[in-house]
């Protein structure tokens, strides 16, 4: 079967979006999918309707409503090739709620399938959309963990007793990568050993620069700039506890999954995405406000007992439930009945 897969991001893999199709890529050709990857950070979406034209594929798989979703959509109309779209979040939690909704609502009803990471966000279309969410498979993500490349934490990042928290994000709003200033800033005047690092992509110039400017006044606190994924394992590897300070997330984070993945114990904010990974005081610890996370943090800083069962719990977890031999599987299966011409769901 030949997939093409429409990405809004490839290169570099240091995003979200270039993380899952890369893995995708991976597993579905070892499972004997032939899988060509045509992404917007490389071609524009004329060039890849022209190329896909010339050598239609079987089934065209489209990451992120909006962004992918709306170039498949004509290429498909045109080429009579079926569709499905992969929601990846900020097509669910903002492109339907702002001026991008008619294209994505368009991209979204025109396809065969939809595909959710977990089942919160087949409610939220349920709730709005209930003819998308009768279309909407759950197939939650696969992870592989990044390899260890030397160590990143080191040259003045982390020093003997320091005790890290790293929050790896791109750098915009919905990231929310402000939000542990205050309270790890309370908690360093008490144990001045607290270091936080970040790493991602600017992917937001103004918000950038301003998360920059407050980093200024925190000297506990410290930006590593966009770390590719092949070389982010060392961050991993190296930190006490892995943050997830969004405030939405479209069923689950590469970067949650891969701290987990590492063995570490995680604090993340209580919203849904988050929570379908995180069982609070089993998988990881879950926060409502600064006031919670200041005292989750202090309770992993002072309780390793906690962290190593926390970090156990996560690894298990995700051997258990999220491979990528896994995830592939069911995207097989499910391309299988959409190119077959039979609804994936029997009705």
């Amino acid at each position: 079967m030949r997939i093409a897969m429409i990405t809004p991001h490839y290169h570099p893999a240091d995003r979200g979006n270039a993380v899952t199709v890369r893995r995708l890529e991976k597993h579905i050709g070892r499972m004997g999918g032939e899988v060509k990857v045509f992404s917007l950070d490389v071609a524009p979406a004329e060039e890849i309707g022209r190329t896909m034209a010339l050598d239609p594929p079987d089934l065209i798989h489209a990451l992120h409503g909006y962004s992918g979703g709306r170039v498949a959509w004509p290429i498909a109309q045109a080429h009579g090739i079926p569709y499905l779209v992969t929601l990846t979040g900020s097509d669910i939690y903002e492109a339907l709620a702002d001026g991008r909704r008619d294209e994505t609502l368009a991209a979204l009803k025109g396809a065969t399938s939809l595909v959710a990471f977990d089942k919160s966000v087949k409610l939220r279309l349920a709730d709005h959309f209930p003819l998308l969410a009768a279309k909407t498979a759950v197939i939650p993500q696969g992870v592989e963990p990044p390899e260890v490349h030397g160590s990143l934490l080191g040259a003045g990042t982390k020093g003997e007793g320091d005790f890290t928290f790293l929050l790896p994000a791109g750098l915009r709003p919905v990231k929310n990568v402000l939000s542990p200033l205050a309270p790890l800033a309370e908690l360093y005047k008490t144990e001045p050993r607290v270091r936080l690092l970040l790493a991602g992509p600017v992917i937001d110039t103004a918000y950038a620069a301003m998360v920059l400017e407050q980093l200024e006044g925190h000297p506990f606190a410290q930006y590593l700039g966009s770390i590719t994924h092949n070389a982010i394992g060392a961050l991993y590897r190296g930190a006490d506890v892995v943050l997830n300070t969004s405030r939405f997330e479209g069923g689950m984070a590469n970067s949650l999954l891969e701290a987990l993945a590492f063995g570490k114990p995680v604090l993340a904010a209580a919203i849904e995405g988050n929570r379908s990974l995180i069982s609070d005081g089993k998988t990881g610890l879950l926060y409502r406000d600064q006031v919670e996370f200041l005292a989750k943090a202090q309770r992993l800083l002072t309780d390793a007992p906690l962290r190593q069962r926390l970090g156990e719990n996560g690894k298990r977890l995700v051997r258990a439930e999220y491979t990528p031999e896994r995830e592939a599987a069911a995207y097989l299966e499910l391309y299988k009945k959409i190119v077959a011409g039979a609804h994936p769901f029997g009705c």
